[in-house]
């Protein structure tokens, strides 16, 4: 984590995707949501464009740091740019790495082998629900990706689909991990999903050729 002295307080803020939270992450891409659809239009007016960009930066830096913007408003500049700098991890695309099980607290989490090759029906069912909302998330609506983390990774010796309730409980829980993490389960869920489509089409494949030797076979 980052760390300045603003009015003798000390304040902090994360400088890589390993130090942000989901939930934190979440509330960010709200505001950038909220801020783009009040922006100024852009002028030619130099000067009035760099007041609506620098409102702007005033938000952004009010948010991460969790002071007013009256405090921001009285930042020195050079600071307010060496912050914003420290900042540009935001704006950057995570490399994923591969994983296959996580931790939050003392509670450790695994995601499916093989990637589903030798699940349960269950399990096969709780993936089509993954499918369905796959998407969202190509529309970068992240919104849902704690749910779908507590659909897909289970605990040490769970097998069966989870209830509603405890993958509520879960997801919940799931919004305290780091960006990091959440974008390396994202990854294999978008490995799963190439998975999947391609058994699917597969299946059909082989359905469609076994029907054709029937159907000869008739004649």
């Amino acid at each position: 984590m980052e760390s300045y002295i603003l009015n003798d307080n000390k304040i902090t803020f994360p400088s890589s995707w390993e130090e942000c939270t989901y939930g934190k992450f979440l509330a960010f891409v709200r505001l950038s949501d909220n801020l783009s659809a009040n922006q100024e239009e852009e002028t030619d007016n130099e000067y009035q464009q760099t007041l609506n960009d620098l409102k702007q930066n005033t938000k952004v830096l009010s948010f991460w740091l969790g002071v007013s913007e009256d405090e921001i408003s009285m930042m020195d500049l050079d600071v307010a740019n060496d912050i914003m700098s420290k900042l540009s991890w935001v704006g950057e695309k995570y490399t994923p790495i591969n994983i296959d099980s996580f931790t939050i607290g003392e509670e450790k989490f695994y995601l499916p082998k093989d990637l589903m090759a030798k699940s349960s029906f269950g399990r096969f069912i709780e993936a089509e629900q993954l499918e369905l909302q796959a998407n969202m998330l190509d529309n970068g609506i992240i919104e849902i990706l704690p749910r779908q983390i507590a659909i897909l990774c289970k605990k040490e010796g769970e097998e069966e689909k989870l209830n509603d309730a405890l993958i509520d409980e879960r997801a919940k829980k799931f919004e305290k991990l780091d960006m990091a993490t959440i974008w390396d389960v994202g990854f294999f869920l978008s490995k799963l999903e190439q998975k999947l489509t391609l058994n699917f089409l597969i299946s059909t494949e082989k359905e469609g050729k076994e029907s054709q030797k029937l159907q000869q076979k008739a004649q």
